[in-house]
């Protein structure tokens, strides 16, 4: 029994939390660990993405072996740059009929009402949940665990998150409780290096929901972190990580080093099929509240999906960087040095981390970013690529 008294069945080893995630069959789809020359793509003069053959539109979508793909899409409606970016990411073809999704917002507090860019847009999972619903899953999930002392079931009503996913066609929207009150919804792993911040606890609690469908969606909004630097894709996981387990972490939170690393190391847990940022709005300083005086929001109105969480991390992070040079920033968060400093986003903390556990590619050579009406196309890509 652990110290929760949970019965040991729950723990399970590391090869089978993977199995039950499909974590092999999604790195093996990414051909990961397959020598392949640095690459990139081409664009119109509007900054699309083009290639040659392919059914949809004489383009070729395909994803390279070996390679990462990106996919930045700009719409003025929000449905159709979700899908955009979807498309350009390699699409969601990997989902089959009869199978379980779950999809994973951010809702990380119920308080943000006339705050955009702090929790996922309701336009944004709407969107999601019915180019999901399209592959005929047996059920679809919308779910996450908010900030510690937050109910996560007031985050979604109070954002407009559980209205917007039903009225989309989910089937449930799951409103995760600590795992002191429902105990049976949380499974205790044990992922490689857990022992660095979770040896008194005996492993990590992962959302139960999340490690048993079939497949996985991971929808962060784009904003930065004053303590990870940036909350996106890999940070958002922290939500579907029990409030216990979370406590070593943010008793570290201003090393920004230490937290990334554990970000890293409970992401081992979770294979999302994709990756979707809502850039539609962000907050680009006074993250991750987002509601407290040193806030700065843009309106970047752009869809950043991937199959590979680092690629699609660092183009964020590219994102973040090209708002923040040109916003004029009163009170500079702990995060805005990291992120002006005009360094690589391959050098931030949560990148290198990642590399270091094999989440997904090691750099930008093994990238390619793919636009769509995306006017800062080049001026991303440089950043990416520095």
């Amino acid at each position: 029994m652990s110290e929760r008294g949970r019965d040991t069945t729950d723990l399970l080893t590391r090869r089978e939390f993977l199995e039950a995630t499909g974590a092999a069959a999604s790195l093996a789809a990414l051909g990961l660990g397959c020598d392949d020359p640095a690459g990139g793509v081409t664009r119109d003069q509007g900054g699309a993405a083009v290639a040659d053959g392919g059914a949809d539109g004489g383009e070729d979508l395909s994803i390279p072996q070996g390679k990462a793909v990106v996919g930045i899409a700009h719409r003025d409606n929000v449905e159709e740059a979700v899908r955009r970016a979807i498309t350009l990411a390699g699409g969601l073809t990997i989902i089959e009929a009869g199978q379980t999704v779950f999809i994973k917002p951010n809702a990380v507090h119920p308080y943000v009402q006339g705050f955009s860019g702090v929790v996922t847009s309701s336009a944004v999972l709407a969107a999601v949940v019915r180019a999901v619903k399209e592959r005929k899953p047996s059920r679809i999930v919308v779910g996450d665990r908010s900030a510690r002392g937050f109910s996560t079931d007031l985050a979604f009503s109070n954002t407009g998150l559980r209205d917007a996913a039903l009225e989309a066609g989910a089937d449930e929207v799951f409103a995760a409780l600590p795992p002191a009150d429902a105990p049976d919804d949380w499974l205790l792993l044990q992922p490689p290096a857990w022992e660095e911040t979770w040896k008194e606890k005996g492993g990590i609690l992962a959302m139960r929901r999340i490690v048993e469908s079939d497949h996985l969606i991971d929808l962060p909004v784009c904003k930065d972190h004053r303590w990870a630097v940036f909350s996106l894709s890999m940070k958002n996981l922290i939500g579907a990580v029990g409030d216990d387990s979370r406590d070593f972490m943010h008793y570290k939170s201003r090393m920004p080093n230490r937290l990334s690393r554990d970000v890293a190391i409970l992401n081992q847990m979770f294979t999302p099929t994709l990756s979707i940022i809502d850039a539609w709005d962000s907050v680009i300083n006074g993250g991750p509240e987002g509601i407290l005086g040193d806030a700065v929001r843009v309106e970047p109105r752009l869809i950043l999906a991937s199959r590979d969480r680092l690629a699609l991390d660092a183009a964020g992070a590219s994102l973040l960087a090209l708002e923040l040079g040109r916003t004029k920033v009163p009170q500079p968060d702990e995060a805005y040095a990291f992120l002006t400093a005009g360094k690589s986003p391959w050098s931030l903390p949560q990148i290198v981390h990642g590399v270091e556990r094999g989440l997904g590619v090691d750099g930008p050579n093994r990238a390619i970013l793919r636009f769509d009406d995306v006017a800062d196309a080049a001026a991303l890509e440089k950043i990416f690529r520095s």
